[in-house]
């Protein structure tokens, strides 16, 4: 009797890796967000230089994550 071996390919592992990745990057982001935000619904930083910086780092994960996502469903559709 023959073992069915199952080849996976090693991009749609990668896909996944990256899709999976992306997403718990924005969550991460999404959460940090949401427990930051006071009674009144908006976001409170201790001063302007942590607004600026944070705003500034999580938009830029935010985009990483994105591409990552982007990229991990190209690569599951054009391996």
């Amino acid at each position: 009797m023959e073992l069915l071996i199952i080849h996976h390919h090693p991009a749609a592992l990668n896909a996944i890796v990256l899709i999976g990745t992306g997403l718990l990057v924005r969550y991460l982001i999404n959460r940090r967000r949401f427990n930051r935000r006071g009674i009144a619904g908006l976001q409170l930083f201790s001063s302007y230089e942590k607004w600026w910086l944070t705003t500034r780092i999580e938009a830029l994960f935010n985009l990483l994550g994105l591409l990552a996502i982007i990229g991990g469903i190209l690569l599951l559709i054009f391996k």
